[in-house]
C-alpha cells in the first residue's frame, strides 16, 4: 500500500512539473535561442575560425588572404620561440607573486576594518578607489611615479637614504613594477570578498574561543581562517585568470621592455599578431595560451575540492 502511495505521489509530481509538455519546452528553447546565438556568434565562431587559421600560413606582410594549409607548423614555430617561453615564465611570476600579495594584504585589511565604526567604513571606501580606476589610467599614473629621475617613488626612497632603482629600464625591476601596480589596484577586490565572507562566520565560535583563553590573533587563525577557504579559492581563481589575461597594464607601463623582459603571454600574442602581423602564428599561440589557462583552471578546482574535503 505504501509503495503504491509513493508511486502515485511521484507520478503526480511528474505530472505537475511545469516543463514536461511540448509547448513549454518549445517556449523554453525560444527564450534561450537569443542567448545561444549570441554565444555562438561571439565565442564559438571566433574560436573555430582561429583554430582554422592556426593551421594555415598567413602573414599580413605577404598577403591579405590566408594561405595554404601547413599543419602544425605554426604551433611548432611558437613552441620553438624562446620569447614565448620567457613570456610564459613572466606571466607565471606576475600571477603567483601578485595574487599571493593581494591575498595577504586583502585579508589583513578585511580583518582590521571589519568593525562597523564610521572610521572603518570611511577607510574601506577610500581603499576601494583603486579598483574603480581604469587599468590604463592607473598604469599611466604609476609610470610617472616610477620615473627614475623625477618620480615620487624614488624621491620617497631618497628621503630615507635609499637609492631607487631604474624601475622601468631594468629587467628585474620592471616585473616588480607590474606586480606593485597589480597589487595596488586589486587588493581592494580581495578585501571586499573576504570582508563579505567574514560576515557569514558565526560570532559565537569566536566568542567561545575567547572564553577558552584564545587571543584575538589565535582566534582568527584557528577559528575564522579555516572558514574562509571558500572565499580564498574564489579570489585566487578570479584574480589568477585576470592576471594571466591582463594586457593594458603591461602595455602602458613597460610595453614589454626593456627588450623582452616583461613580455607576458597576452602581450606576446598582441605583438605577434598586431605588431608583427603574423596572424596564423598568433592564432596558434592563442590556442596554446587557452590550453595553458584551461589546465590551470582544472588544477585550481581540484585543489579547491581537495581542500574542502580535508576541511570537512
Amino acid at each position: 500500500m505504501s509503495t503504491q502511495l509513493v508511486t502515485t505521489g511521484r507520478s503526480r509530481r511528474r505530472a505537475a512539473s511545469p516543463l514536461t509538455t511540448r509547448p513549454d519546452r518549445f517556449f523554453l528553447w525560444v527564450c534561450l535561442a537569443p542567448a545561444l546565438l549570441a554565444v555562438i556568434a561571439l565565442q564559438v565562431y571566433p574560436l573555430a575560425n582561429a583554430s582554422l587559421l592556426s593551421f594555415r600560413e598567413w602573414s599580413l606582410t605577404n598577403s591579405t588572404e590566408p594561405g595554404d594549409f601547413i599543419g602544425w607548423a605554426n604551433y611548432a614555430k611558437v613552441l620553438a620561440d624562446p620569447v614565448f617561453w620567457g613570456a610564459a615564465r613572466t606571466s607565471l611570476i606576475i600571477t603567483v607573486c601578485g595574487v599571493a600579495l593581494q591575498l595577504v594584504f586583502g585579508t589583513g585589511l578585511a580583518a582590521l576594518l571589519r568593525k562597523g565604526r564610521a572610521l572603518h567604513r570611511t577607510a574601506r571606501a577610500i581603499l576601494l578607489l583603486p579598483m574603480v580606476i581604469a587599468p590604463v589610467a592607473a598604469a599611466n599614473i604609476w609610470r610617472l611615479m616610477f620615473n627614475s629621475r623625477s618620480g615620487s617613488v624614488n624621491a620617497m626612497l631618497a628621503s630615507v637614504g635609499v637609492t631607487g632603482p631604474e624601475w622601468l629600464a631594468d629587467p628585474f625591476w620592471s616585473i616588480v613594477a607590474i606586480i606593485v601596480v597589480d597589487t595596488w589596484q586589486w587588493t581592494p577586490f580581495v578585501m571586499l570578498v573576504v570582508s563579505s565572507a567574514m560576515l557569514s562566520i558565526p560570532q559565537e565560535l569566536v566568542e567561545a574561543a575567547s572564553v577558552d583563553g584564545a587571543g584575538r590573533w589565535r582566534a582568527f587563525r584557528s577559528v575564522e581562517l579555516p572558514m574562509l577557504t571558500g572565499a580564498f579559492a574564489l579570489v585566487v581563481t578570479f584574480r589568477s585568470l585576470d592576471s594571466l589575461l591582463q594586457l593594458d597594464t603591461v602595455y602602458t607601463l613597460t610595453q614589454g621592455g626593456p627588450g623582452y623582459s616583461s613580455y607576458t603571454l597576452t602581450y606576446y600574442l598582441y605583438a605577434l599578431g598586431l605588431r608583427n602581423f603574423e596572424i596564423s602564428s598568433s592564432a596558434a599561440g592563442s590556442w596554446l595560451f587557452m590550453i595553458i589557462v584551461a589546465v590551470i583552471i582544472v588544477m585550481m578546482f581540484r585543489l579547491d575540492r581537495a581542500s574542502r574535503e580535508v576541511s570537512s
